[in-house]
């Protein structure tokens, strides 16, 4: 059985995964118990994470720091040790090393072989966070399974789309959705 590819973007209202300058203060407001509980649930069905070069620079010290702090609230201690534990592939055109952040590696040069590659891997789910370059390459390439989509009840001014500049609509359908009690609401989207 191949393992599945699962894009996990938080979006505003208005479609925006970041605003304009890669600020997510927005997302992080609503971070709560039953947020986090749900979404370390889902990092613990994954073992691997995708990361564009950008998304890779800004999560490696943040994460870093989370596994030395000594009292973490718990399901961020839970978060942050999967964070830290899963493999992460860096896909990148300009770094030529990765690593600090536990179980890094740089990608193949060829997209669509490395992805397959590691789709036919054993494993678990495979999670790509942020990362919105590499979100539209690989929704082009219709490489992506499952988009949960977590749509957060606040719009900004002017902000980075899901899919950059890609306007073609994946083939999707979808299979579930989810209201939580802060408003976010989680949809999740199976291509077909």
């Amino acid at each position: 059985m191949m393992r599945r590819l699962v894009v996990s973007m938080n979006l505003t209202l208005n479609g925006f995964m970041a605003a304009s300058n890669g600020d997510l203060a927005w997302h992080t407001d609503f971070w709560d118990d039953e947020l986090a509980r749900a979404l370390t649930l889902q990092l613990a069905d994954a073992d691997t994470l995708l990361l564009g070069r950008k998304t890779y620079e800004a999560m490696a010290p943040y994460w870093q720091s989370m596994a030395q702090n000594v009292n973490p609230p718990r399901l961020d201690a839970d978060f942050s040790d999967l964070m830290l534990r899963h493999e992460k592939v860096i896909f990148s055109r300009t770094l030529t090393r990765a690593g600090g952040w536990g179980n890094c590696r740089l990608a193949s040069r060829n997209l669509s072989k490395e992805i397959n590659s590691l789709k036919a891997a054993d494993g678990k789910e495979m999670l790509v966070y942020g990362s919105g370059k590499l979100v539209a390459t690989l929704a082009k390439l219709n490489l992506i399974d499952e988009y949960r989509l977590w749509l957060h009840p606040v719009a900004i001014q002017k902000g980075r789309p899901l899919f950059g500049s890609f306007i073609k609509a994946p083939n999707i359908r979808l299979s579930s959705s989810k209201r939580f009690q802060n408003g976010v609401v989680l949809m999740c989207y199976r291509s077909v």
